[in-house]
């Protein structure tokens, strides 16, 4: 029973909760190299927001296999690639844009988001931009 429980509760830390934002993850990760669709989406949260609540900057992590040569096919009899990325998207929905940036170092994603996070409200704190403890 407390392997259900422990199951569930990594369900629901590892979802997204948005479809239209887990679409975009995707295609980026795509168009950078990377099996988008197949990708492992863990921890998404929202990090940082502006009042009302139009602008909203999330963070994420990802488990994903690189494509090789760019290609969109699988070379047989090769071993896959992964690589564990963290990542920030920046929605405002008023204007429904959606941008998405994806980092292998923890330090890149730190500059983006404080240059993002200018005059915001963030999340401080074990859920804000802190990584799960698998980045450099």
């Amino acid at each position: 029973m407390k392997s259900w429980f422990q199951h569930l509760r990594k369900r629901w830390d590892d979802w997204c909760g948005d479809r239209d934002m887990e679409m975009a993850i995707r295609k980026h990760m795509t168009e950078q190299g990377f099996f988008g669709q197949t990708a492992k989406l863990q921890n998404v949260r929202l990090v940082a927001l502006q009042r009302p609540g139009w602008l909203q900057v999330y963070r994420f992590e990802a488990m994903v296999r690189v494509r090789p040569d760019g290609s969109s096919e699988e070379h047989p009899g090769g071993e896959p690639d992964y690589r564990y990325v963290s990542g920030l998207v920046k929605d405002d929905i008023r204007y429904s844009i959606q941008t998405v940036r994806i980092f292998t170092s923890e330090r890149e994603r730190r500059q983006c988001f404080s240059k993002w996070t200018e005059d915001l409200i963030c999340l401080r704190g074990a859920q804000g931009l802190a990584p799960a403890g698998r980045l450099n």
